[in-house]
């Protein structure tokens, strides 16, 4: 299945804005999003967020990472490492349930990864 279809997927969660791999570069893989924002800021801070806590995680001999929930107040982002090189991040509404999009991104890790 193709990647962008995989990532579509997630917009059909109730909250669920874009969904987007990033390369550990910053750089924009693939995406899919409703309504405008910058997919490619978005990229490149996901990517230096994602290194700086992987970097902690390590510091602090507590492993690898393997989710990242960012809480704001427009709300939530969810980002983790799909391969030693990429990455993804859902950003999402205060009405969505962060606990569905964390279900379903541990469950289709598998065909996002076949997908790169």
């Amino acid at each position: 299945m193709l990647l962008k279809q995989i990532l579509g997927e997630f917009l059909k969660i109730d909250g669920v804005s874009a969904a987007v791999v990033v390369g550990r570069d910053g750089f924009v893989i693939e995406s899919a999003a409703s309504g405008k924002m910058d997919i490619d800021a978005l990229g490149a801070m996901a990517s230096t967020g994602l290194g700086t806590s992987e970097a902690m995680g390590k510091e602090l001999g507590k492993g690898e990472l393997r989710q990242m929930l960012v809480e704001l107040d427009q709300g939530p982002i969810i980002m983790s490492p799909l391969s030693p090189d990429e990455l993804i991040a859902i950003v999402a509404s205060n009405e969505a349930n962060v606990g569905r999009i964390r279900y379903e991104l541990k469950k289709n890790k598998d065909r996002l990864v076949a997908a790169l």
